[in-house]
């Protein structure tokens, strides 16, 4: 913490409080001890705080650094005053290293009701920020001190003008004042070790809350305008690699993805009222649905176009670039659902168109559809609407081929009497008729299934009997087809009536 602990009046071994006369006595002293190769010594040295400089050349810059009005109202917030016995008893704690102790006796006198001396506000302040940078930087210390250090100038200033000017404000710009003890907080936030305050200090805004307001302003302006623009110029980027059609880089959020976190943190600390956030967040989110966009017209891939256009999203955006956001997201989310449609069941569907000419075609065509099945019956569930129209289409399709197939037997047998054929043809559609229900069918494809299986199957049981007579008396019958029962004939016209108004 070099704005504490090589601080000009550290150096000097003087109050911040010091006056002018003080100050030149002691600069005249110490250049003297220097150039005689002495070390002098002082009560506000306070080597616990650190390692103290006091060679000729520390000398000569710390009486340059508050030579002028400005320079030394500046460093005096950053070094301690006597402004009282109470400081007195803290600093003298202090130089005996008692950092502890010094710091109680501040917060005790503080939180006593009452008229507060700003010293013990400022003092504390100045002490927690040596505490704040120890090593990592601690957060809650440092925004203690900020919170100290605000309060005094905020409500202080005059009073510090009188005890370290004498009132005397020639040559101070206290806008300028305000922004140098901001600028210096930041820059070392910044440099310090971890990152408490997030990318680029920029939680650090926050802490700076009991400032004057325009030195909130500044400070939000100075880290917050080279995010903004960060973030502007991955846009840029974006825009280039859109232009260029890089897929892989697309599918790499065209290197978006690097500053969404400082959109994050743009967002906890400006807020969405604010208009600056707003800006740049409509810029970032209409830069991540343009890319959602290109992946589907440019590259036709609905799910990288889903992924993209669900992160915009997910995006804080605002009016116009909302709703067209919404508008993308319904619009791909349609594709999305055909394209997994036709991933789930496009090779159900081809099937489906495929022409089936015998029993042997059938059989392993409905041996393949329950392959399908199966696989998409693992991905949605047995209960799913698209699964079970499907499942009940493949029942059609293969019993609309034995309708058919059963039909042209029944044309064959009445013209060739060949009863061996028939028999061959009912006995196979009566098989896959009963594979037919181990589908996950719906009501009515179930119900239509089971009304010709009863059919076929007395058919079946029907004809069986019919080879069994004709074996049994082929040696007193020239004509066994004379011997089938009529009322076989019957119960097959009735099946097929049945079959073909299924």
């Amino acid at each position: 913490m070099d704005l504490v602990l090589n601080n000009p009046f550290r150096v000097l071994g003087l109050p911040a409080t010091a006056s002018t006369r003080d100050i030149t006595k002691r600069i005249s002293d110490l250049e003297t001890f220097a150039e005689l190769g002495k070390l002098k010594t002082y009560p506000l040295d306070l080597p616990s705080l650190g390692a103290l400089d006091r060679s000729l050349e520390a000398i000569k810059d710390a009486a340059r650094k508050i030579e002028q009005t400005e320079g030394r109202l500046f460093h005096s917030f950053f070094w301690f005053r006597a402004g009282d016995s109470v400081d007195e008893l803290a600093l003298d704690s202090l130089a005996a290293g008692n950092v502890d102790e010094a710091v109680e006796l501040w917060d005790k006198q503080l939180g006593k009701k009452g008229t507060k001396k700003y010293t013990w506000r400022l003092n504390r302040g100045v002490l927690r920020l040596v505490r704040a940078n120890g090593g990592m930087l601690d957060k809650d210390e440092m925004d203690e001190a900020l919170e100290d250090l605000g309060f005094v100038i905020d409500d202080d200033l005059d009073n510090s003008i009188q005890d370290v000017l004498s009132g005397n404000e020639s040559g101070l710009d206290r806008e300028s004042l305000w922004r140098r003890v901001v600028d210096e907080v930041v820059g070392l936030v910044q440099s310090s070790a971890g990152t408490p305050y997030g990318k680029n200090a920029l939680k650090i805004v926050e802490s700076f809350w009991s400032f004057p307001a325009e030195a909130r302003d500044y400070a939000s302006s100075k880290i917050v305008n080279p995010l903004i623009e960060e973030v502007q110029e991955a846009i840029k980027v974006s825009e280039g690699l859109r232009a260029e059609e890089d897929l892989e880089e697309l599918k790499a959020k065209n290197q978006l993805g690097k500053v969404e976190k400082i959109i994050e943190d743009l967002e906890e600390v400006l807020g969405e009222e604010d208009i600056r956030f707003q800006t740049i967040a409509n810029a970032y989110a209409d830069e991540v649905c343009a890319c959602a966009v290109k992946a589907l017209n440019n590259f036709k891939d609905p799910k990288l176009a889903m992924s993209l256009i669900q992160w915009a999203d997910s995006l804080p955006s605002f009016s116009r670039v909302k709703s067209r956001i919404g508008e993308n997201l319904e619009i791909i989310q349609g594709w999305v659902e055909e394209d997994e449609e036709d991933e789930l069941f496009g090779e159900l569907v081809k099937k489906l168109k495929v022409d089936v000419y015998t029993m042997t075609q059938a059989s392993n065509m409905l041996e393949d559809m329950k392959r399908e099945l199966a696989k998409i019956k693992a991905k949605v569930g047995s209960t799913d609407k698209r699964y079970i129209t499907i499942s009940s289409a493949c029942a059609h399709r293969i019993l609309g081929f034995l309708i058919d197939t059963v039909n042209e037997a029944q044309d064959s047998f009445s013209s060739r009497k060949n009863l061996t054929d028939l028999q061959s043809t009912i006995g196979q559609a009566t098989g896959l008729t009963r594979k037919l229900l181990l589908l996950d069918l719906d009501g009515e494809t179930r119900v239509r299934v089971n009304k010709n299986l009863e059919t076929i199957e007395g058919i079946n049981t029907s004809v069986t009997a019919a080879v069994t007579v004709r074996a049994n008396r082929a040696s007193s019958s020239s004509n066994i087809l004379e011997q089938i029962p009529v009322w076989v004939w019957i119960v097959g016209v009735i099946f097929l009536l049945s079959m073909c108004s299924g």
